[in-house]
C-alpha cells in the first residue's frame, strides 16, 4: 500500500470518528508512522495538516448540524464533536470560519462560510514533477553534531542567528571533523503543537574523540543555547534528495518530497527528524548553482 493510500485510510478513520476523541499521535501510530513525518505527509498530501483537517471537519459538521436541527442547543453540538466547552467551540468557529454559531444559526454573516467536505482520492491536488531527481537510498553510521540548538514558534530569523553563533564560536568545538562538515538538524518533538519546531544547527565531531563535557542535547524555547548541546543521530537507513538552488528555496524540493516522491512510494517514515548537509556542492545561500543534500531516514538499522 501507498503513503497515498495510507493518508487516504487515516482520512477515512478520522471521518469514521468525528464524534470520538481523536489524537493526532495515535493516528501516526496506527498507521505506523512517527509523529513528525505523518504530519508532512498528511500536509503533502491534503494540503492541510491532520489537526487542521480534525478541527476544520468537526466545526463543518457542526455548522451543518447547527443548521439541520435548530432546537439543539449548542453546548449539545459542541460536545457531540469533542469540544471541551462552549467557550472554546465558539473561538474555533471564529478562527476556521470566521463567523459564530448564533450567526450560521441565524444565517447573518455576510461571508458564507468555508465548510470542508470530506477528502476523497479524486479530491487531491495534481502534483507535477519536480527537478530534483530521484533520491539516493544509503546507509550513514551514527553522527555526532554540535551546535546551538532553537525552537521556531512564529520567527524563523532565529535559524540565521544560530548559524551566526556557530560560526563565530567555531574555533571553541576542538573535536570538530576538518574541514568543517555543516548541517542542518530538524526535529518536531510529539508536543511540536505547543513546544514547536526544534532545529540544530551544527558541526559533525568526529566519532572517536570523547563528547564535550558539560553539553548535552535540550531545548532552549526562542533563542540559540550558549553552550552548544551535542546531538547524536543513530545508524540509519536515509533517502537522500539534492536541492539546487537558493537555499531560501529548498522549501520547494521539501514540498516534492513530501507531497510527490514519499506519497506515491511504500517507504516508512519511523524517524523524528530531517537533515540537510552543506557539503563540496553548496556554494552559499543565494546562490542559484549552490547544491544541499536532504536527508530523510527511513528506519533503524
Amino acid at each position: 500500500m501507498t503513503n497515498c493510500k495510507l493518508i487516504l485510510q487515516a482520512i477515512e478513520y478520522i471521518e469514521s470518528n468525528l464524534k470520538q476523541p481523536l489524537s493526532v499521535l495515535t493516528l501516526s501510530r496506527v498507521n505506523g508512522y512517527s509523529l513528525y513525518h505523518f504530519i508532512r505527509l498528511f500536509q503533502g498530501v491534503t494540503g492541510l495538516t491532520p489537526g487542521d483537517y480534525i478541527a476544520r471537519r468537526r466545526i463543518s459538521e457542526a455548522a451543518r448540524e447547527i443548521l439541520r436541527t435548530p432546537d439543539r442547543s449548542f453546548q449539545d453540538i459542541s460536545l457531540d464533536y469533542s469540544f471541551n466547552d462552549y467557550e472554546t467551540f465558539t473561538r474555533a468557529f471564529k478562527r476556521l470560519l470566521h463567523t459564530t454559531p448564533t450567526c450560521i444559526r441565524q444565517k447573518s454573516n455576510p461571508d458564507i462560510p468555508l465548510l470542508l467536505h470530506p477528502i476523497r482520492g479524486m479530491d487531491l491536488p495534481h502534483w507535477t514533477v519536480h527537478n530534483t531527481g530521484s533520491p539516493e537510498i544509503i546507509e550513514l553510521g551514527e553522527i555526532r553534531l554540535q551546535g546551538p540548538f532553537i525552537t521556531v514558534n512564529n520567527d524563523p530569523s532565529i535559524i540565521g542567528a544560530a548559524w551566526e553563533q556557530l560560526f563565530s564560536g567555531i574555533a571553541s568545538i576542538p573535536c570538530r571533523k576538518l574541514p568543517e562538515r555543516y548541517y542542518q538538524l530538524g526535529y518536531w518533538p510529539d508536543n511540536y503543537e505547543d513546544s514547536g519546531i526544534s532545529f540544530l544547527c551544527a558541526c559533525e565531531l568526529n566519532a572517536s574523540s570523547p563528547l564535550p563535557s558539560g553539553t548535552t542535547f535540550r531545548a532552549n524555547r526562542g533563542q540559540a543555547d550558549s553552550n552548544l548541546p551535542v546531538h547524536i543521530l543513530p545508524p540509519a537507513r536515509y533517502l537522500k534528495f539534492l536541492h539546487k538552488g537558493p537555499s531560501a528555496e529548498v522549501s520547494a524540493t521539501y514540498k516534492y518530497i513530501y507531497g510527490v516522491f514519499l506519497p506515491g512510494t511504500d517507504y516508512r517514515l519511523n524517524l523524528t527528524y530531517e537533515f540537510e548537509y552543506y557539503g563540496a556542492g553548496y556554494l552559499g545561500p543565494d546562490n542559484p548553482d549552490s547544491v544541499s543534500e536532504i536527508y530523510i531516514p527511513l528506519t533503524l538499522l
